[in-house]
């Protein structure tokens, strides 16, 4: 994530390349198999044809597979507007752009959101709870250092006027 800043304006931009690169990674080799199994296999006469729909089966279960990675991962950035009293919320994805709006009133604070990898260990994304106590996922590459999305937090609660600046503890020490 990168952070620009500015009196009135602080921009975080979140490009997940790497799941992006992974994303396509799994469909050029997917894509590989179904091209074999629909006849680009030199030998494409001899193979039986339970292991051309197997081939072609998985070949496009992995075609799907590396698109769902590119939609889930889509850029993301965060504009917090000091005159406006506005955070908007712009998605760049696989399927098009999505922009949300909040006021300043409408947002209690930025937060961290704790899920689970697959081993069990906590991770966490950068997030932000609305005064109706809705907590909604702004990051779509979760970490599983807390002390470094915190960074995030604090400085855009601070920007938002929604905590103190020595509120930090960690730039006390």
């Amino acid at each position: 994530m990168r952070i620009k800043q500015n009196p009135n304006e602080l921009i975080i931009q979140e490009t997940p390349g790497c799941l992006w690169f992974v994303g396509l990674f799994f469909s050029m080799v997917g894509g590989t198999f179904v091209y074999g199994a629909l006849g680009g296999f030199s030998n494409w006469d001899e193979v039986p044809f339970w292991q051309l729909a197997l081939a072609f089966f998985m070949g496009a279960i992995a075609v799907a597979g590396g698109i769902w990675i590119i939609y889930q991962a889509p850029i993301s950035q965060i504009v917090i507007d000091r005159i406006e009293d506005k955070v908007l919320l712009k998605r760049r994805g696989l399927f098009g752009k999505h922009e949300t709006g909040y006021k300043f009133s409408e947002i209690k604070e930025f937060c961290l959101i704790e899920d689970k990898d697959d081993e069990g260990s906590p991770i966490w994304s950068v997030g932000i709870e609305l005064i109706n106590s809705e907590k909604i996922k702004i990051t779509s590459m979760p970490l599983h250092s807390e002390d470094i999305q915190r960074k995030y937090i604090f400085e855009t609660n601070e920007f938002m006027r929604k905590q103190m600046p020595s509120y930090n503890t960690d730039l006390l020490e």
